[in-house]
């Protein structure tokens, strides 16, 4: 036998590593089939073998797959067969891009100059760049699609997976063609493209390879798609390294996978721990779940390294890192769950402790990995030894400045920048003795002296802070010194800082540009499945401006990188950065808003996902640029101009090759194009100039470099525009033209770089500021001639000439008639019209074409004028009078100028056709010569009725066919569905129009058409409302369920937003925008404790705080900008709005953080992470502050101080409450006179503070800053001297303890009012208004401490304290009234019921007035004086509040403010009468007392009259029993709702019958039933009212004469309201019950049946029993609504508590006994019960017939019928 066919179940001769795959079993249903399934005969692994006698054959090892029959493959659910598709789709693209790998493209022929040989350079980095990047993504998706599939394919997101393949196979597609480009590139310059593009087909092959092993059907081991990932990994090194563009470490690398193998070896050693666990467990459950797990970690392991092998060439993109990550957090997450297993598997300690040491191994091994990529990721190599000791030093000296106030912080903060500093000095000298150059050794040492020198400053200042912790004096010396030390740091460690922040600069640059490629990757991608192709085009056109930006930026990473000392390189990279920004942030925008209208889901995550990283790279991008700016900004000026005169240089270049013949225009360079960018960057030098002669006049050097070098940056732009058009033109002289005006521009523009940077260093001297003017209008001149040069700008010129020749026949001063008639005339004129206003319409579509289209139109139209004026001469020849005459040529003047600026219009817009603002000018342009012509038509045929009219819409008709020709161009702002309704409501109009068009034409009838679109309008409006609202609720609903990107992305918007100018003047001063800055600062900082509170507590509530946050920072941001504005000066704005951009970016972190907890409560990784974002926002939030404070101390100190104060006020109202109470009691045995002189010595302290307030207004901040805090100082401790002192009279006196607190509560909310009034006024002109309130406010405190004084010295006199109190009542009701009749409105609003309830004390105050005037006794009066301050002030407070509601029209709100002070003004005459008559009493004067009261209570009555105005037909009683009883019974409908549905949803579990104390539905229930209760007590007191007039009518007996025949209805409504409340009686037992477990769902419902039906039945008894026109019955009956409210929730709830019992059935588990004896017992038993069941069921109905039988009788005859319905 020479060969044998046979099984594959190979012997194993020796040990073989055994790959574990695991297999995710289902629990299904039994299937029922033969098992009679047809063998599987497969060929030997070597084909056929000889066997010989006396040898043995080699051992047969072969792994075969697809094993499994194919008719037993569970089928593909939908989720997969849409990746199938993906994946198919994806293969066909890989292998499209693999077959146009052949050949490389063919380059266009290149010029030798230099703009030529810079393209080829630049062109090969842009495309080395774009190659990398998308290198980058195909990893990075291959690695996310070994994660994604890790786990049970049940649970697999299919979706991702599928974003996944459609980032590789659109990445893999735009990589050939940036392959091609290259190779050929290479090729030109001497390379090998055919290697690069070999290699780019291994990748390709690679990717095939895998995509085909990823298939959902696919059955072979799992291995193999790592080994194929692996493959991808490979080839994507290999095709790094063939472009040069590794850059990462090698060594790195080598260390990654090593750092990988460790983690597979200690997670092999942990398998093995296992192992021995699931040996000696004999519970096969555990022993499984113990393999599982093990296997589980296996798995994970493998795959951990083989993501490593995958992104291994590509480490260096935060998508790859993030990546291997994830893959790390899998194998983590397995450990915990192998270790968790064993646990439950076995208690041996031994074999445990075994387990966790193997776990822990893992743990170590998984976190070096990820510290080895967190390393590479933070920038790795930290430039010089003193980079960490820097950046303490810089951070700790920030923490001070926000720490002032908190000495102890400050000393704290000091001593760690004392050993900052001193690591920092030794690195310094270390660095000197390394030095190899004496002269840098020396300036080494000498920086380290110096910042030796600012640290013992520093030290000193600490002590001296440490030892007086409550000197402001210290504190600020100290800040002074750490700023000194900071700025000695800076000096020392200049060129160290500027490297790292440019490196840095460096690397967000470079992410940034790949994340913009990703971007427009995957909008091209995703444009075939777009279902909105007007989103589709705006996102392309977004990609496309940001597709020409990038090759700047990569353009400036290159040359930072190849010339890192070279400040020119650096400068060019930020500005690059900086330009990157806005156009990228618009993508960003585009992207999310396109993302909703793709079908394919894949390719939207795909989209979503790369505009989230985008947007992420932005924020890290402007960030990273606004530092290094700080750093490189001195030195722009020089950069350029070195980079103009450069450019000046090229130019002269392409010139000298022109005249040679060999200048060619660039790849892509078209003549219109250039024009285009020629006009483009022609107005935006004219802007840079503008802004750099501003800057310059100003003298502020950073700004002027920074404008310098937009300057440099538009001439950059402007000279490549006329190279191109110089390349594209075939005429020499033309070309020699161009090429000198673009020269001359740059030569006159260096000359005005060069003429700044001297004004700059004479700041303030005229005659440089008149040569600077000179120079600028060289450059303008310059940049005129330049475009003028353009071609077609020659053709419009020559036509605004034509159009001045012929309006000079205007000016003649008589006009001949022609002698043709008056018809032949107007018809000639109505000819020419017609063609000029065509005309026209043809210049503004020729201005959006090719310079031609304007050439022929504008000559055109230049003719066609000249035809319209010597039609209009004649028309004014054959005028009838001089008056007409006159009219017809002001017209034709007036179209002269119309036309005149037409034709400049489109003159600029052709240069600039993307300016929206050109484009406006333009179409206004043309309006305005339609409309000039149609006047002169009107005019000259108004004897013709009717024709007016037609030809005016004849002509608006023909002006609007533009717009409908291109409709691409926005015309409005309106979205697309606003657009929608327009169209449809202006449809309507116009049909109506049509069919009455001849009525209204002749009649002119306009005004119908005006109301029409005043409803548009107003619907429009509606709508937006409506899509507003819509918009806050989905953001509501996706920070509930964890959603956050709109929240990140509405802080970046206000963080790009605070950049932007603000649209409207700033209607406040700094101060009043520091003022809400800080409030909202501080809410921030309230949010984030509350966040990281509920991290720990309820992360579900994480979602509401995060969006708090978010637009607590918008608030924020707005307030920014306008604070930046109004700031003293550009610095301390930029400063703000830098501190605020920094918060921006800690928030969105913290958001995020919230968004992943929400996901995964448990996490405590991401718990951690999120505490350490929340840290970070509060330290963002302090260095906000710290800003503001910079910018105004003694304002910010004005405002710390006047919170301070507020809290002294409410401190001392609740002292008086304690007081009131009869429970502030003195300590020890002290008297008032122990405490009587401190309190006047710290009162006349206060005045001297006050004086220093006053002055600090117009003197410094420092002084002003000092003055507030001393005063705050003060306050305090009068505030607590005089709580001792009132404290000192006892308690059994507590009136008189209120009169003195009040005294000193007066004192401090003056203060308050002064501090705000100082605020307003600092810095401002003594005849400014703020000036005049802060002298009234000063007055009202000085009046206030007087006061104080007299009360403290007259608080022991018993026959005097009495008077004292009134008079200080009398004046804080005087001060009260003026606050009330000021117009500033109230902080808050109120309903009218709360003024009334407010209205009730003044009643009662003026009863005890009276009473005190009548006994004169002191006792008394005080307690009159306490009583009265209160009740004035609670009822002008809550009158403003009123009037001031938003639903509250003018007359009644005047109407209400007017009784107001009527009804104080009336009662403070009330008290002055009190007092006259406490100092002399005369039986005259209290007889008096009863008109001054009574004048009162009129003013009362107004009052509450005005307060029911204020509801007008809706008002209430708020005491009307039957309101409350409504109120109740609604509450209790509203409740019972809620509990209904929480009872459908959330039943607890009827086994075991406990209360499930984590739903509270019962609870609910309780609540509505006692709700219904306190229903009926109203209602009782309703019918009792009711019931009085039924007795008096006599419809109802007084005392029933037989109660039983009379039945529940005998005693009327009150009957029928008992009834109620003993229905709310029952449920509240039965819910009561239910929760308890004593009883069932059928008892709740029956008492919610009876709640319902007792309801119904008092609604009947309104009915039947009352006089329907009675008032107090129409009340009743109002009532309905509630009623049947109440009805529909008990009926809600009966229904939700069947479903509950008919769901407890279902859920009920029966248990079947396995025995056949057994299970017929049950059925018998079953049987049995089910009869019982049935039987009790008949008798309980039989009893209920009864029931109702025998209440039949009782009810009257009017009520049987609804009776029995019931």
């Amino acid at each position: 036998m020479k060969s044998q066919r046979c099984w594959k179940t190979p012997f194993h001769r020796k040990s073989k590593s055994t790959v574990m795959q695991q297999q995710f079993n289902k629990v299904g249903k039994v299937e029922t089939g033969s098992v009679a399934l047809p063998a599987i005969m497969r060929s030997g692994a070597g084909g056929p073998e000889s066997f010989q006698m006396g040898s043995m054959p080699q051992a047969k090892q072969h792994i075969t797959s697809g094993q499994m029959h194919r008719g037993h493959m569970p089928p593909l659910t939908s989720a997969q067969q849409a990746l199938t598709g993906t994946i198919n789709s994806s293969m066909q693209a890989v292998q499209a891009a693999q077959a146009s790998l052949d050949d490389f493209d063919t380059l266009p022929p290149l010029g030798t100059d230099a703009a030529s040989q810079a393209w080829r350079k630049n062109k090969m980095d842009e495309s080395k760049h774009e190659i990398h990047s998308q290198v980058d993504a195909i990893t990075a998706g291959t690695a996310s699609m070994v994660n994604l599939t890790a786990g049970d394919p049940a649970e697999t997101d299919y979706t991702a997976v599928g974003c996944a393949v459609t980032t590789i196979s659109s990445n893999l597609t735009e990589m050939s063609k940036g392959v091609k480009l290259l190779a050929a590139l290479m090729d030109d310059e001497g390379g090998n493209g055919q290697q690069l593009l070999g290699a780019a087909k291994n990748l390709a092959c690679a990717v095939s390879e895998m995509l085909k092993t990823a298939q959902p059907a696919n059955t072979e081991p799992r291995q193999n798609l790592l080994q194929a990932a692996g493959n991808v990994g490979q080839a994507s090194g290999e095709l790094l390294s063939h472009i040069g563009e590794t850059d990462t470490d090698p060594q790195f690398q080598d260390m990654l996978m090593q750092l990988a193998k460790a983690v597979a070896n200690a997670a092999a050693a942990l398998v093995l721990k296992a192992k021995n666990v699931a040996q000696k467990t004999e519970d096969s459950a555990q022993q499984n779940r113990v393999i599982a797990a093990a296997t589980q970690c296996a798995l994970s392991t493998s795959q951990l390294v083989a993501c490593t092998r995958v992104v291994a060439p590509t480490i260096s993109s935060p998508v790859c890192q993030e990546q291997l990550i994830e893959a790390g957090k899998l194998v983590a997450k397995s450990v915990e769950g192998c270790v968790e297993a064993s646990q439950g598997a076995t208690n041996d300690e031994g074999l445990l402790k075994q387990v966790g040491v193997a776990a822990t191994g893992v743990t170590q091994a998984l976190n070096e990995l990820l510290q080895h990529i967190k390393q590479y990721a933070s920038g790795a190599h930290p430039i010089g030894r003193h980079g960490e000791a820097t950046d303490r030093i810089l951070d700790v000296t920030e923490n001070i400045f926000s720490s002032m106030g908190d000495a102890g912080e400050m000393v704290r903060q000091a001593r760690i920048l004392a050993q900052a500093t001193s690591d920092l000095v030794n690195a310094i000298k270390m660095d000197a003795e390394g030095e190899s150059d004496l002269e840098n050794s020396r300036k080494l040492l000498s920086a380290a002296k110096l910042l030796a020198d600012a640290t013992a400053k520093m030290v000193e200042a600490a002590k001296g802070a440490a030892a007086n912790p409550d000197s402001e004096e210290q504190q600020q010396k100290l800040r002074e010194a750490a700023e000194g030390l900071r700025m000695a740091t800076n000096a020392a460690a200049q060129n160290a800082i500027k490297k790292r922040l440019v490196n840095k600069l460096e690397n967000a640059a470079k992410q940034a540009a790949a994340a913009a490629t990703q971007t427009i990757a995957a909008a091209q991608h995703a444009a075939s499945s777009n279902r909105n192709q007007a989103a589709q085009q705006q996102l392309v056109q977004s990609c496309k401006v940001v597709a020409e930006q990038i090759p700047q930026l990569v353009q400036g990473v290159r040359g930072s990188q190849s010339q890192p000392d070279s400040p020119s390189a650096q400068l060019a990279l930020i500005s690059a950065s900086q330009n990157f920004l806005q156009p990228g942030a618009k993508m960003v925008t585009a992207s999310k808003a396109t993302v909703p209208t793709i079908n394919d889901q894949a390719s939207a995550m795909q989209l979503s996902q790369c505009a989230k990283n985008l947007a992420s790279a932005l924020a890290e991008l402007r960030t990273a640029s606004q530092k290094a700016q700080e750093a490189c900004g001195p030195l722009e000026i020089d950069n350029a101009l070195s980079m103009v005169r450069g450019l000046e240089k090229d130019i002269q270049e392409a010139k000298a090759s022109a005249e040679e013949g060999k200048l060619k225009p660039l790849p892509g360079e078209t003549l219109e194009k250039c024009s285009q960018d020629l006009g483009t960057s022609t107005k935006a030098v004219s802007s840079a100039i503008a802004q750099l002669l501003s800057e310059a006049t100003q003298g502020n050097e950073n700004y002027t470099g920074m404008a310098a070098r937009d300057v440099a940056q538009a001439l950059k732009s402007l000279a490549s525009a006329a190279r191109g058009v110089a390349a594209n033109t075939g005429d020499p002289p033309v070309r020699n033209a161009m090429l000198d005006c673009a020269g001359d521009v740059m030569d006159k523009s260096a000359n005005l770089i060069e003429e700044t940077k001297r004004a700059i260093a004479r700041p303030g001297d005229a005659e440089s500021q008149q040569r600077l003017a000179q120079v600028a209008k060289a450059v303008s001149q310059a940049l005129n001639r330049s475009v003028n040069c353009l071609p077609g700008q020659r053709d419009v010129d020559n036509a605004i000439r034509t159009v001045g020749e012929a309006s000079k026949t205007l000016l003649a001063d008589s006009f001949p008639s022609s002698g043709r008639s008056f018809q032949e005339v107007q018809a000639q004129l109505n000819e020419v019209a017609a063609g000029l206003n065509q005309s026209a319409n043809e210049v503004v579509q020729a201005s959006r074409g090719t310079t031609q289209d304007l050439a022929r139109a504008t000559s055109k139209f230049g003719q066609d004028f000249s035809n319209f004026v010597e039609a209009g001469v004649d028309m004014a020849g054959t005028s009838q009078s001089k008056e007409d005459q006159t009219q017809v040529v002001s017209n034709l003047k007036t179209i002269s100028m119309s036309s005149s600026k037409l034709l400049l219009a489109a003159k600029a817009l052709s240069t600039d056709p993307s300016s929206p603002n050109l484009k406006n000018q333009l179409a206004a342009a043309a309006r305005a010569v339609t409309d000039s012509i149609n006047q002169l038509i009107t005019m000259c045929t108004q004897q013709a009725p009717g024709q007016k009219e037609c030809d005016n819409a004849l002509r608006e008709l023909e002006s609007v066919r533009g717009m409908l020709e291109n409709p691409t161009e926005a015309i409005n702002d309106l979205s697309y569905f606003d657009c929608i309704d327009g169209v449809m409501e202006n449809s309507k109009v116009l049909g109506e129009s049509m069919a009455g068009i001849s009525h209204n034409a002749k009649n002119s009838n306009l005004p119908e058409f005006a109301h029409m679109q005043e409803a548009l309008e107003e619907s429009v409006q509606m709508m937006k409302e409506a899509v507003d609202d819509l918009g806050a609720t989905l953001a509501e609903a996706a920070s509930a369920s964890g959603a956050v990107g709109g929240m990140v992305d509405s802080i970046n918007d206000a963080i790009n937003k605070m950049e932007d100018t603000p649209a409207l003047e700033p209607e406040g001063t700094f101060v009043d925008y520091q003022t809400t800055m800080v409030k909202t600062a501080k809410a921030i900082a309230v949010t984030v404790q509350e966040m990281v509170t509920k991290s720990n507590t309820n992360p579900d509530d994480l979602g509401g705080l995060a969006n708090q946050l978010t637009n607590e920072f918008g608030n924020l941001a707005n307030e920014a900008k306008y604070a930046a504005v109004t700031a003293e000066n550009d610095e301390i704005g930029s400063h703000i709005k830098k501190q605020v951009g920094e918060l921006g970016f800690s928030c969105t972190g913290l958001v995020t953080k919230a968004g992943a907890l929400q996901c995964s409560p448990n996490d405590s990784f991401t718990k951690k992470e999120l505490i350490e974002s929340a840290r970070k926002v509060s330290e963002k939030v302090s260095h906000v502050l710290a800003s503001l404070q910079a910018g105004n101390r003694g304002t910010q100190a004005c405002i710390t101080a006047a919170s301070a104060v507020s809290g002294i006020i409410a401190d001392l109202d609740t002292t008086i409450m304690f007081a009131t109470a009869g429970t502030l009691n003195r300590e020890n045995a002290e008297t008032f006179a122990d405490h009587r002189e401190c309190i006047l010595k710290t009162a006349k302290t206060l005045v001297e503070d006050t004086k220093l307030l006053v002055s600090g207004a117009g003197a410094s901040q420092e002084k002003l800053a000092q003055a507030a805090q001393s005063s705050v100082s003060t306050i305090t401790k009068l505030a607590d001297v005089v709580k001792l002192g009132a404290a000192s009279l006892g308690s059994e006196d507590p009136e008189t303890q209120v009169v003195l607190i009040n005294a000193v509560k007066d004192v401090a909310k003056a203060l308050g009012n002064l501090i705000s009034a100082t605020k307003a006024a600092a810095g401002k002109p003594h005849d400014d208004p703020s000036m005049l309130q802060l002298k009234n406010s000063a007055k009202v405190m000085v009046t206030n401490v007087t006061s104080l004084l007299k009360t403290v010295k007259a608080v022991e006199d018993e026959a005097t304290k009495g008077t004292r109190a009134l008079e200080a009542t009398i004046e804080h009701i005087k001060q009260e009234l003026a606050v009330f009749s000021s117009s500033d409105p109230p902080p808050k609003t109120t309903t009218p019921e709360e003024f009334i309830r407010m209205t009730k004390g003044i009643t009662m105050a003026t009863a005890k007035a009276v009473a005190a005037g009548n006994s004169c006794r002191q006792e008394d009066v005080i307690a009159t004086a306490n009583l009265s301050r209160r009740a004035i002030a609670e009822m002008l407070h809550s009158c403003k509040q009123a009037a001031y509601h938003p639903e509250v029209n003018k007359e009644v709100q005047m109407r209400a403010l007017r009784y107001g002070n009527e009804c104080a003004s009336g009662y403070l005459g009330l008290l002055e009468h009190v007092l006259v008559i406490i100092q002399k009493p005369s039986h005259d004067l209290k007889q008096q007392l009863a008109s001054y009261s009574k004048r009162v209570a009129g003013s009362v009555t107004e009052l509450i009259q005005a307060a029911e105005a204020m509801k007008g037909t809706e008002w209430v009683d708020p005491e009307d029993p039957t309101v409350i009883a409504e109120n109740e019974l609604l509450g209790a409908a509203a409740a019972i709702e809620a509990a209904a549905k929480k009872l459908e949803q959330l039943r607890p579990r009827t086994k075991p019958k406990e209360a499930d104390e984590s739903l509270n539905f019962e609870e609910q229930i309780l609540e509505a039933a006692k709700s219904i209760a306190a229903a009926t007590s109203a209602l009782v007191k309703a019918a009792s009212a009711a019931q009085r007039e039924l007795v008096a009518q006599g419809k109802v007996g007084a005392i029933p004469a037989n109660a039983v025949d009379d039945g529940q209805w005998s005693q009327g409504l009150i009957s029928a309201a008992r009834m109620v409340a003993a229905a709310t009686n029952n449920l509240c037992e039965a819910a009561n019950s239910a929760v308890q477990g004593h009883a069932s769902e059928e008892k709740l419902i029956s008492s919610a049946k009876q709640v319902a039906a007792s309801t119904a039945q008092l609604l009947v008894a309104c009915k039947v029993k009352a006089d329907q026109d009675s008032q107090t019955m129409k009340r009743l009956q109002v009532r309905t609504a509630a009623g049947n409210a109440v009805k529909r929730a008990s009926d809600n709830l009966v229904k939700a508590a069947q479903k509950a019992a008919f769901d407890a059935q279902d859920d009920q588990a029966v248990v079947v006994k396995s025995k056949m004896v057994g299970g017929i017992a049950q059925i018998i038993a079953a049987q049995e019960e089910m009869l019982r069941k049935e039987r009790e069921l008949e008798d309980a109905r039989k009893k209920l017939a009864m029931i109702r039988q025998q209440q039949y009788k009782f009810l009257p005859s009017e009520l049987r019928e609804d009776g029995q319905e019931q």
